[in-house]
Formats: structure tokens, sequence, C-alpha cells
């Protein structure tokens, strides 16, 4: 009783060990990846580690040793076969220690604790294999002895390495450090941001499988935002709870449509877990039943009618297509979902925003959008099935035939991810250089047809081919390093799985041939290695491509947590617009908190008539219009309309007042018609012709080959500058605005088409409350009010005449505008006073030639007597 007591523990003991010390270690490290752990700062760190490494290679080595010992006596003696247990001791404890001694090789920085709690379980477990294990026969064999002197060696490593690591965490937590490399913070360098290698190995953003070298440096900035946002959560858990906010883009809560096509994809790949499986097993079923009646004439019709079925229900004929008609409609969904979400959310945003945006990286995070939809189904309809494929596929074999099998199909698939991952990091520094080579290439290419003229000027064709000559040079070697290492790995990958199949069919065959198998076995093994072979192949690149669709998503997350600086109040209410009397009390507001670009603007509007902006650029002018439209929202003061401050109502009805006409306008290119349409969805043909007619354009539209179904180009650009701003003047007609803007209408005009320009504009304005920005000042002279704007500041205001009078900042302005010409006629004359054409009165003269006290730059004095210039 003793012995079946001794034994039974053994054999526990056998199949827990390996398994506790795999549990402890990932289950820390894991840990220690989700809470991003950080590890702590070390001195000679890696003189500790290869002293840990040394020492568990050695305890690898001692193990492959004893499984050497085991092989040669099971040769040797045909009567012996180790016990089950022991093999799976054996195999499993060579798995978790190679596995801890890979990434003790790779990683720059071990968790000393987690080794030393790895290593203390280890010895104890292994004492107690040792203990109860050990034969009290004297006479037992050679084998037996070096196999007790190999237990005992190795429990003395565990013993010596579990002390070194608990000496390394105990002297890392409490010692003073050294700042070497590998005492960088985990998620990038304090100053400058930079990735660490503390982070490569631990808890860092995972890289995504970047071949491109533009898509990686692309990807930077987002991984970079990504890391500070991950370093404030603090963990992954925190972390991928931002995502929520993504799910209903991706799950239809209200879609009862797109539920049950769900549904019927959930159905079908359940059923894929079962025929993948059936399948096999039933083309096995059929094989012993031939070998049974071979030769009797007997067909087995149930058994093949049975496999038939199964083989139709998994082909593409079969529900499968139910499976593929249900996907577009949950497709289409999250592409609707996301694109539209996205498009609103970006055009919702307000004008600091547009300002600094990059459009390929907005359209990008559109595009790229999906890959939430990606990683949504890529992890439950991917990732899941893999995960369960490959446990079925253990627990079948060892049903088929035994233990064995399950190992030799683990030991495959680890050896052959771990093969995958290690030459895909290899391979990817080489496919960057190869890429970067042949742009380089491509780029001297261009550069030399493209200058062919300088280069013949200069004759240095033949520097230029051999200048080439080594460009291609450089791409073949690229190209080469990156195939030659992309082959090798190819190659050995292929090699693991063909030599994985080749163990397991000859184990299969050894069974068969001692009676313990079937052949039918033997066929459904082989039937079967198919949908053992793809969740292994798939298993390499699950975590890079799980990377990669969070690199995508990253985009979206980040542009649907961008919140608009200018949004409606909580109660706003809508603008009430009666006669139009526009207030700015004391209005400040600056684009940087350090420099103020509008300074305490008081003024007002008063209905129906037309204020004037004025002043040098960059003094505020074109920000009095933008506040006022609420692109941005005051620091401080307040913008009334008809006494309701702007910041209390919606802005849908606060910008449908207004009629506007920019500096710059833009067209989409699409007709003249709709185009100026535009501006009122509603509008019929003979309203936008008669908007046409009073902006002075219709004439100029019918004129065209098309008409008003004229294609204007991408924002316009097939009219011309005038052209352009008349049709913006038609729609802000067409508008039937309250308030008109006006920035700088006329910039891009000659004097013959801004005298048409002004004609439009008084039938915009008439009645109208409006506002004008202008630097031509011919153009507002008749303005009800006109406010000089400097520097931010209100410096002058009044009429043209009341200006004029005061002689101030306003008459330097007009007096550089109106007396330029004149003053480049004068200096171009030989002799001023035989030329009695350049004069006319001298009322004339002293109003282009007015000059202040103190005298602009650039702007001659004429004082003293006009007639002397006669």
């Amino acid at each position: 009783m003793a012995t079946i007591r001794r034994a039974t523990a053994l054999t526990v003991l056998h199949y827990a060990t390996p398994l506790i010390v795999f549990s402890l270690y990932s289950t820390r490290r894991i840990v220690g990846f989700c809470l991003l752990q950080r590890p702590a700062k070390r001195t000679e760190s890696k003189k500790a580690r290869y002293t840990v490494l040394g020492g568990t290679t050695a305890i690898v080595a001692i193990q492959i040793a004893q499984a050497a010992l085991c092989l040669t006596r099971t040769l040797n003696e045909t009567a012996w076969w180790p016990a089950e247990d022991y093999v799976v001791y054996l195999v499993l404890s060579i798995l978790v220690w190679g596995s801890i001694a890979v990434g003790l090789y790779d990683s720059p920085t071990p968790r000393w604790g987690t080794l030393c709690a790895s290593f203390s379980a280890a010895l104890v477990l292994e004492l107690a294999v040792l203990v109860i294990g050990a034969d009290p026969d004297p006479n037992k064999d050679g084998t037996v002895r070096a196999t007790f002197a190999l237990e005992t060696t190795r429990s003395f490593l565990y013993l010596a390495m579990s002390t070194c690591s608990g000496f390394f965490a105990i002297r890392d937590h409490f010692g003073k450090t050294a700042a070497d490399e590998e005492s960088r913070p985990l998620l990038g360098n304090a100053r400058d941001g930079s990735p660490s290698k503390t982070a490569t190995d631990y808890a860092t953003i995972p890289e995504g499988d970047d071949s491109d070298e533009d898509e990686s440096d692309r990807n930077k900035g987002i991984k970079e935002k990504q890391r500070q946002r991950l370093e404030q959560h603090g963990n992954w858990i925190g972390y991928l709870r931002d995502f929520k906010i993504l799910l209903p883009l991706v799950w239809p809560h209200h879609n009862r449509k797109v539920q049950a096509c769900l549904a019927v994809i959930g159905a079908t790949m359940i059923a894929d877990r079962f025929f993948t499986v059936l399948v096999p097993r039933q083309l096995g079923i059929i094989t012993d039943k031939l070998t049974m009646v071979a030769g009797k004439g007997i067909m087995p019709y149930h058994e093949i009618a049975v496999w038939l079925l199964y083989s139709w229900l998994v082909s593409p004929a079969g529900y499968n297509i139910l499976k593929n008609f249900a996907e577009l409609p949950m497709q289409q969904y999250s592409y609707q979902s996301i694109a539209g979400t996205a498009f609103d959310q970006i055009m919702s945003l307000s004008m600091d925003f547009h300002t600094d945006k990059n459009s390929g990286e907005l359209i990008r995070a559109i595009d790229q959008g999906q890959g939430l939809h990606d990683l949504l189904d890529f992890v439950c309809f991917s990732l899941g099935p893999m995960v369960i494929d490959l446990a079925v596929a253990f627990g079948y074999v060892y049903y088929l035939f035994d233990v064995y099998m399950m190992l030799i199909i683990l030991v495959t698939g680890l050896f052959y991810t771990w093969v995958a991952a290690k030459f895909t990091q290899i391979s990817r520094g080489r496919q960057r250089n190869w890429v970067k080579q042949w742009r380089t290439e491509s780029r001297v290419q261009t550069e030399s047809i493209s200058n062919w003229q300088t280069i013949s000027y200069l004759n240095n064709a033949i520097y230029e081919s051999q200048r080439y000559g080594t460009a291609v040079t450089a791409v073949n070697t690229a190209q080469r390093s990156y195939f030659s290492i992309y082959y090798f790995g190819s190659g050995l990958q292929s090699a693991v799985l063909l030599l994985g199949r080749l163990s397991v069919s000859l184990l299969a065959m050894r069974r068969i041939s001692q009676g313990t198998a079937s052949i039918g076995s033997f066929i459904t093994l082989n039937a079967y290695w198919t949908a053992i072979q793809s969740p292994i192949l798939n298993a390499a690149g699950s975590f890079r491509r799980i990377s990669t669709l969070l690199i995508d998503s990253e985009r979206l997350l980040q542009l649907l947590r961008t919140t608009a600086s200018v949004k409606d109040a909580p109660n706003a209410s809508t603008l009430r617009v009666g006669v139009g009397k526009i207030e700015f009390e004391d209005v400040c507001f600056a684009y940087d908190d350090r420099k103020p670009t509008l300074k305490n603007l008081t003024f007002t509007a008063e209905p129906g008539k037309t204020v004037a902006l004025v002043g040098e650029t960059g003094g505020g002018k074109s920000t009095t219009l933008k506040v006022l439209f609420r692109f941005y929202d005051v620091k401080s003061g307040s913008i009334k309309i008809d006494g309701q401050d702007i910041r209390s109502v919606t802005l849908e009805s606060l910008r449908n007042v207004f009629g506007c006409v920019p500096q710059d306008p833009s067209l989409f290119n699409i007709s003249i018609l709709e185009n100026v349409r535009y501006a009122r969805l509603d509008a019929t043909d003979e309203e936008v012709h008669n908007a046409c007619r009073a902006a002075s354009i219709h004439d100029k539209i019918l004129s065209f080959p098309d008409g008003y179904e004229s294609k204007v180009g991408e924002r316009g650009v097939k009219l011309s500058g005038g052209e352009l701003q008349r049709v913006a003047i038609a729609r802000a007609i067409l508008r039937k605005p309250k308030i008109v803007l006006l920035d700088e209408a006329t910039s891009m005009v000659d004097t013959g088409t801004e005298a048409q320009i002004q004609k439009a504009f008084e039938r915009l304005t008439s009645g109208r409350t409006t506002f004008v920005v202008a630097h031509r000042l011919s153009t507002i002279q008749h303005a009800d009010l006109i406010l000089v704007i400097n520097d931010g500041e209100i410096v002058e205001r009044g009429t043209h005449d009341e200006l004029l009078a005061l002689n101030g900042k306003y008459v330097r302005l007009w007096s550089k505008q109106s007396g330029k010409t004149r003053t480049a006629e004068i200096s171009h004359s030989v002799d001023v006073s035989t030329d009695s054409t350049l004069i006319e009165t001298d009322d004339e003269i002293a109003s282009a030639c007015k000059s202040d006290h103190d005298g602009d730059v650039g702007v001659p004095r004429l004082d003293g007597d006009f007639d002397s210039l006669r």
C-alpha cells in the first residue's frame, strides 16, 4: 500500500511540477505586464543576468541529459518503457525552463522576484520528487544512478539560482544604483520621451510589424500618445477600458437584423469547431469499416453518406454560405457606424482643431478606424476559435492515441511560434533597410531625369550614371540580405511543421503495429493535421496582428476623445434676430495666452449699418469676425446680437443668420449651380440665377460652354479670382442673411472687376448689418463706422471724413495707398515741371501726398507750396 501511495504521489508530482512552475512564472509576468510594473533600477545587471542565465541553461541541459538517458534505456531494453508521467515531466520541464532561459537571454532587465519565486517553487517540488522517487534498491543499474545524480545536481542548481535571484531582488529594491542604460523609465526617457529597453521586455506597447518605413514613421506619433495614455492609466486594464466608448460603433445594440446576422456567425463558428473534428473522424471510421469488409463486396453506405453530408456542410456550398451572407451586413454596419461617427466628430470640432489638423491623418483615422471592427472580429472570431481549436486538438489526439502525441504537437507548436517570432524580428530591420534603399534609388532616378538639362549644362551625365548604379547596387544588396533571412526562416518553419507531422505519423504507425490503435486513427490524424496546423500558423502572428489593430483603433479613439473648444451651452436657446444690433463689450481674445490678439474691443454696430475694420496685417481684423461667428470663444467680455450673448445661443441658430464672403472662397468640385445652391439647399434654379444676376456673374456663367452646369474644379481652381469671389457673393445673396460679413472680399480682383463687385455688395448689404474687413480703403469710404485696429486695439473710430480730420493712423494708411502710384509716377519723371498730366489739382495732390508729422517710412513728405511742383 505504501508503495502504491508513493507511486501515486510521484505521478502527481511529475504532472504538477512543470505546470506549477510555469503557472507561477507566467502569472507573475502577465500581472507585471498588465499593471506596467517597472523593473527596479540595478547596477551590474548584465553580470547578474548572465549568472542566472548560465544556471538556467545548465538546468535545461541536465533535463535534456535525463531525456537522453531515458531514450537510451528505451532503445537498449526492449522490455522497458518509461512511465507516461515521467515523459510528460521531462518534456514539459525542458519546455518551461527553456522558455525561461530564452526570456532571460532576450530581456536586458529580468524580474528577479519572479525568477526567485519560480526557482524556489521548483526547488521544493524537485526535492519532493527526489525524496519520493528515490530507489532504495542498492543494486540499481548505472542509468538509475546517473539519473539520481542529475536530479540531485539540478536541485542544487535550483537552490543556487533561487539564492542568487533573491539576492539580486533584495539588492535592487534597497540598494543605490548607477545610471546605466537599463535604469531608464518604463515608457520612455523622462526628458526626451523615447522608448526604453526596459519597456521592450515587460510592459510596452507592442510594436506592429511595420515593414514600410513611412508607415512606422507615421505611427510614431500615435504610439507615443498611446504610451502616454498607458502610463497615465498605469495598467493595460485601464487603458483598454477607454475603448468601451467605441463598442457602440461595432456592436449592433438596436439593430435586430445585424444582431441576427451576428447570431448566425456565432452559430457557424461553433459548428466549425465540431466539424473540424467530425470530418476527419468520419473518414477514419470509413477506413476501419472498409478494412473490416475488404474483399467481401460490401460498401459502408451509411458511413460514406454521413461523411459526404459533413463534407458538404463545411464546404462553401454548405452553412458557410450563410456565414458569408451574414458577414456583409455586419461589415456594412460597422463601416457606416465608424465612418459616420468619425466624420460627424471631425465636422463638429472647432476651428482651432481644423487649423492645426493634418487632413491626411484625419482621413487615415477614418479609414483605419475599421481596425476597431477588425480587432473585435479577430479576437472573437479568429483568436478565440484558434485557442479552442488548439485545446480540442490536444484533447482529441490524446483520445486517439496517448499523451506522447499531445506532447509532440505542443513542442511543434511552441518551437514553430518561437522560430517565426525570432525570424520576423530579425528580418524586420532588413526589410526596412531594403525599402529605404529602394526609395533612395527611386529618388536618385527621378532627380536625375527631371534635372537632365542641369546635368547636361554641367556635363555630369557619367557622374549621375555612377550615382544611380551605386543606388541600384545598394537596393540589390539590401534585398538579398532580407530575402536570405526570409527564405531561411520560412524553410526552418516548414521544417519544424514537417518534423512534427513525421513524428506524430511515426508514433501513430508504431501504435498501429502494436495493435493499440486502428488504421482509421492514422487516417483521421493525417486528415486532422491541417486543422491542427492552422492555429499553430496563426499563433505566431496573433500578437503582432492585435498590436497593429490597436494602433489603428487608437487613431479613432483619440479623434473621438477630442472635444470641441466651442460648443453649445447646456441650456442654449435659439437666437432671435430682430433689428440686428451687435455689441462688442470689452472683448479680449488670444490664440496663445502668451500673446493677446484682441484687447478690450468695445463698439456697437447699429442695425442696418456698415462697420469697416481696417489696419495693418495681423492687427486682429479677421479675428474680430471669427469671434463674432464663434469660430472661437472670447476669453473675456461679451458679444451680443439684439441683446443676446452669442455664447448663450445655439451655434446652429447663430451661424444661420450670417452671410459670409471670405477672403479666399472655396468651392466644391461640382457645377456652379450646385455650388451657389449650397448656401440654401432648398433654393430653386430661378433663385440661384437671380442671386448670380445680383452678384454680376450671371452673364459670365452663361458664356461658359456648359453654363451653370460647368464644373469648377477642386476648390474652384477653374475660375478666376474675380469669378470665384462673385460666386461667393451670389451664395451670400441667396442665403438671405440678416448679418453680412465681408473679409477682404475684393483682394483677388482688378480695379474693373472690383467696380462690378462693389455693385453686388450694395445689393447684398442693403438694409443689413454689415461688417467689412478691407485693406483697400477706397472700398469702405462710405461705411457708417470705420474702426482702425492696431495690435488688437481700436485706436481710431469714425466715418471716413472724421478720420481724415483726425490726421492719425487712418490718414497714414490712406496716404500709403492713394499716394503710392503718384509717387511712382513722379519718381519716374525726368522733369516733373514739364509733365502737367501727372498732377491735376492742388486738392488731389494734398489728398494723395498728405502725411502726418511723424512721416512713415516709404511715404514721401510733400510739404510746402504745391505750385512749385507745377
